[in-house]
């Protein structure tokens, strides 16, 4: 395993969910977020960290070549114990979220969509790379 590139992308994934969960908030104003219905406290708050979730670790996992479920729950894991030790110090007592039971199997979706798609990627990638190293080829050759 990959040590450095796990934190890396625990680093970079913590930063974007930041980014986007901060801008979703100010956007939709933090008073009327927890008033909001389920559905539009899902689309408001769920689907653009869901995004751009899917976005990183389906780009980190087309990197991985071997125990890509593996790497993705420890980015997960590590982007998400950031966020917990950065809230708790924020508010000066070990802060567990009330909706962590809605946030562990919608973790568990991403990594495992994250895993899908990016080794999809990576096999389309390496198709159209012999592809093309293929129609180089017979070009040289005069095929």
């Amino acid at each position: 395993m990959n040590f450095l590139s796990i934190l890396k992308y625990s680093l970079i994934l913590f930063v974007i969910q930041t980014a986007v969960s901060t801008a979703s908030t100010m956007l939709n104003d933090v008073d009327h977020l927890a008033s909001r219905s389920p559905s539009n406290l899902l689309m408001y708050h769920y689907i653009p960290t869901i995004l751009v979730s899917l976005l990183v670790l389906s780009f980190y996992a087309k990197t991985q070549r071997n125990w890509i479920l593996l790497h993705l729950l420890a980015v997960f894991s590590l982007s998400e114990l950031f966020g917990f030790a950065v809230v708790s110090i924020l508010m000066g007592e070990f802060y567990v979220s009330p909706t962590w039971f809605i946030d562990l199997p919608i973790a568990a979706l991403v990594i495992g969509l994250s895993a899908i798609i990016g080794s999809k990627v990576m096999t389309l990638t390496k198709l159209l790379h012999n592809k093309s190293s293929n129609t180089d080829a017979a070009s040289r050759t005069g095929s």
